[in-house]
């Protein structure tokens, strides 16, 4: 058998490892779920009572906060993370100043969830502490404000999911209004239309597909943070309306409850599990259908075209491009507004929305420095030799460090990446060269791009099914399998978009010399697209080196140094959660905020590495 076959078989095979993954986190989460499903049925989404003791387990109250808490963060991410992407997209800024703020933007993404909620719950509360009590005060008449505050409550917990989700919208929609044909603009422009009609009657209707499918993929997002929701929302297990109440959702149940369950207990989370998948599922699956069918939406959207306020001026400049020549002389836009609802003159409209713009980046920008500052700023005064030399101290001791976290952290995450790197780049050789444009090949993109939308907490979950429980004991390869499948779409993508770069003449060349695909691919394409290649590798690893989640149930944690990687192993995500939420102490919260910085430091590394691979 020829290289060329082997070679081809092994990307099939890999390939179908993919749809064998996708498949064995759906069967294995039934499969446990099953006995908490035939006990309680459809009567589990709707029970208010979660009791061990009787075991009555049901999940509305987390239905209630999962949607509530990522619904109004929505509401909130959506105006700032567009106006945003206007800002960054429509030459408000010179390139030299446009550049580091669209990278500290999309710096929020790369913080870990365990961070933002460290900084939630030390930073974020303390300051708007005195907000929550003016507005029960003043408007306990409102029942979104009728409770007194509490020191965990939904309404931080919406700021920060808010801020969490704010890049993916913000990235989208720049994306969609810098694709746009520059023809729109100019055409705008020719017919005496300002900026900002120009943007809000032309570009935002024509990218609307992306805008949606943006909010559509944050709201998946939203609905399956665990840690920020877990440290920030209270773990109350009751329906609260008001917002400065504590609540719960379905991840921070399973996230404070799993540890400690038991029989049937823990067929009634992985129950809850199934619950959350196959709503960021639904989710996810109707933000691609938005991507790849907006065509029958839009259609929708015209026949409704009164909703959005269209002036006059959309419908003239359709009917000037069907004019001759006279017509562009004649027809002016100076009536646009006439009946409108809009009565301030256009420079002063322009010069208002320039400002709130302008406001939103300032505000979302202030959060990131706050962020980091409050990092920098806590977790400096202990990063010195002995934070990398020592162990953890006992609760009652001073001094102490992070080493073992650190290094099972580097285990942990090498594991992933060894088994993660071949088979994902072995799976987009084949979708993009030698199942190119194959409906086996779209199932495989589909399916990547669902797992990259489902709750890491679900990964961790399907790797303790898998290893834990076979084996007995939390472990390193338990942590390393969770987050292998996690990081497994993010090398995909990024290899996918790598092979396509390659110019498609550069094939034809070596096949033109008698070079087979492997050859072709091996010394041709490969070596090309290897800087986007190491760049999905390299943003893989800072998501995998922030991410807690899974490795609650997959690693658990230790105080001692590592030993084998099939025991538990400490790592720092764990390590900040564990001592800020679980831990009273001082100094257990200094080492959190210096395992937080060396975290985002290190993120911030990977992040500049992967932009100037990306330029070169």
């Amino acid at each position: 058998m020829s290289n060329d076959r082997i070679f081809y078989i092994l990307t099939l095979l890999c390939a179908f490892g993919i749809v064998g993954i996708a498949v064995y986190i759906v069967a294995e989460l039934f499969w446990i779920a099953l006995p908490a499903m035939q006990r309680f049925g459809w009567q589990f989404l709707i029970t208010t009572e979660w009791n061990p003791v009787t075991n009555i387990y049901g999940i509305l109250p987390q239905i209630y906060g999962t949607l509530i808490s990522s619904l109004l963060a929505l509401l909130i991410a959506i105006p700032l993370g567009l106006g945003i992407a206007i800002f960054l997209s429509e030459n408000f800024l010179p390139r030299k100043i446009l550049v580091p703020i669209t990278f500290l933007v999309e710096l929020l993404a790369a913080i870990p969830s365990v961070v933002y909620g460290l900084w939630g719950i030390f930073v974020l509360m303390p300051k708007i502490k005195p907000v929550l009590d003016f507005l029960h005060n003043n408007l306990n008449w409102i029942p979104l404000f009728s409770t007194a505050p509490s020191t965990r409550a939904i309404l931080p917990t919406v700021i920060v999911l808010a801020m969490m989700i704010l890049p993916i919208i913000t990235a989208i929609s720049r994306n969609t209004l810098v694709s746009l044909p520059p023809e729109l603009r100019r055409d705008a422009f020719a017919l005496g239309a300002t900026r900002w009609e120009t943007i809000i009657y032309i570009l935002i209707p024509a990218g609307l597909s992306g805008i949606i499918s943006s909010g559509v993929l944050a709201l998946g997002r939203a609905l399956g943070e665990t840690m920020a929701t877990t440290m920030l929302i209270g773990n109350a297990n009751r329906i609260n309306v008001s917002l400065l109440a504590p609540g719960s959702t379905i991840s921070s149940l399973i996230a404070n409850e799993f540890s400690e369950s038991k029989g049937l207990q823990v067929s009634a989370l992985l129950y809850a599990a199934l619950v959350l998948m196959v709503l960021t599922f639904f989710v996810n699956a109707f933000a691609e259908f938005i991507i790849f069918r907006f065509h029958i939406i839009s259609n929708f959207f015209k026949n409704i075209k009164q909703l959005f306020v269209f002036p006059k001026f959309v419908d003239k400049h359709f009917q000037v491009e069907l004019a001759d020549n006279s017509s562009y002389q004649t027809i002016q836009l100076t009536d646009i507004y006439d009946t409108a609802s809009i009565k301030l003159s256009r420079k002063l409209f322009s010069i208002i929305m320039t400002t709130i713009v302008m406001l939103a980046t300032l505000v979302t920008l202030l959060f990131l420095i706050s962020i980091l500052y409050s990092v920098i700023s806590n977790g400096i005064s202990r990063l010195d030799m002995a934070a990398f030399t020592e162990l953890p101290p006992p609760p009652l001791a001073n001094g102490g460090g992070l080493r073992n976290a650190i290094i099972g952290t580097l285990v942990v995450v090498s594991i992933s990446t060894v088994l993660s790197v071949p088979l994902g780049i072995l799976t987009a050789i084949y979708t993009c060269e030698l199942g190119k444009n194959t409906k086996f090949a779209s199932l495989i993109r589909f399916i990547t791009n669902i797992m990259s939308g489902v709750p890491s907490i679900i990964f961790g979950l399907v790797a303790y099914g898998l290893i834990v429980r076979n084996t007995g004991s939390f472990s390193a390869v338990a942590g390393g399998v969770a987050l292998a499948i996690l990081i497994l779409p993010i090398i995909i993508r990024t290899t996918e978009e790598g092979l396509k770069l390659v110019p498609q003449e550069l094939r034809e060349a070596a096949i033109a010399l008698s070079a087979n695909n492997f050859q072709t691919i091996r010394l041709i394409v490969l070596p090309i697209a290897l800087p986007t290649i190491v760049t999905g590798v390299t943003l893989a690893w800072a998501r995998a080196i922030g991410e807690t989640a899974p490795l609650l149930f997959t690693t658990l944690f230790s105080q001692y140094g590592f030993k084998t990687v099939w025991n538990p192993v400490a790592t720092l995500s764990v390590l900040i959660y564990n001592f800020a939420v679980a831990s009273p102490y001082p100094n257990h919260q200094q080492l959190a905020w210096t395992a937080s910085l060396i975290i985002v430091f290190f993120i911030l590394i990977v992040s500049i590495i992967s932009r100037i691979l990306i330029r070169r």
